[in-house]
């Protein structure tokens, strides 16, 4: 593995030499696994959910809000849709979904317009994501550096095993991530919720068998962070729950993805 990694970071770092944030096509990223299935909300045209990302690719440069990306493989996506009158259909996620960066390389957006949920009459959508999926920038055509296929093919193989077990699979932080991940999802787009409302935002969205099989202390970590940003809030240190929720989680995916940035670096 070491061996292979070195020589994919060779590879990388050949092809961006000449990188450049405005011209050069941005880094791709890991989409993380959940451990639940995320509906999407409606707002202003736009039925989407914010999922968490990590960046393969640290020698590239990282997307800006609204950068277009792909599955790298469909499959590791499944979207599944009620209708109005209650039937069941699966969406092709790389012709019905959008996915676009959110912050940076730690959150994107995957939504499906309000219009288009109309159309097919879909009451609810809810995504599920699978281990080790990989999102590749939506190539450009004025793109100076673009993507070749062999470093596609190493991002999304060698890398994206490697950047697993640091980030996807860690067993301390990336758990509290997720369940914040769930958190921020159930608040509206702004967060500004008043205080009744962040009262009852844990017991809309946690359950109380969910931390059972996730690791020890997750809870307690979680719990921590739910009342900091509550507090925070209150005291206007914060504008809204959401806001605050939603800085939280990019801290704790980006110190792993730092983790995983190091890692690669010296082959370990």
């Amino acid at each position: 593995m070491r061996a292979l990694l070195i020589a994919t970071l060779t590879f990388i770092g050949f092809a961006t030499v000449s990188l450049s944030s405005a011209l050069g096509a941005p880094q791709m990223m890991g989409l993380v696994a959940n451990n639940s299935a995320v509906p999407l909300q409606c707002d202003r045209g736009e039925c989407f959910a914010e999922l968490t990302a990590f960046c393969l690719q640290p020698l590239r440069s990282s997307p800006i809000r609204g950068t277009a990306y792909r599955l790298h493989d469909d499959t590791s996506l499944v979207a599944i849709a009620t209708t109005n009158d209650g039937r069941t259909i699966q969406l092709d996620p790389g012709r019905d979904l959008r996915i676009k960066a959110e912050r940076s390389h730690v959150a994107v957006r995957i939504s499906l317009s309000a219009r288009e949920m109309f159309r097919r009459n879909l009451r609810e959508v809810h995504i599920t994501v699978a281990r080790n999926a990989t999102l590749v920038p939506v190539a450009v055509s004025d793109d100076k550096t673009p993507l070749h296929q062999d470093e596609i093919a190493a991002a999304a193989g060698s890398l994206r095993a490697f950047g697993g077990d640091y980030v996807d699979r860690e067993q301390k932080w990336m758990p509290v991530a997720r369940m914040a991940n769930r958190l921020i999802n159930a608040l509206p787009p702004g967060g500004q919720v008043g205080e009744q409302q962040r009262q009852a935002l844990w017991a809309k969205a946690i359950g109380p068998d969910d931390f059972a099989s996730l690791p020890a202390g997750t809870g307690q970590r979680l719990r921590m962070i739910y009342d900091e940003c509550r507090t925070a809030v209150a005291t206007a240190r914060r504008p809204s729950l959401r806001r605050c929720l939603e800085s939280k989680h990019d801290s704790m995916v980006g110190a792993l993805n730092n983790q995983y940035w190091h890692a690669i670096k010296f082959g370990s």
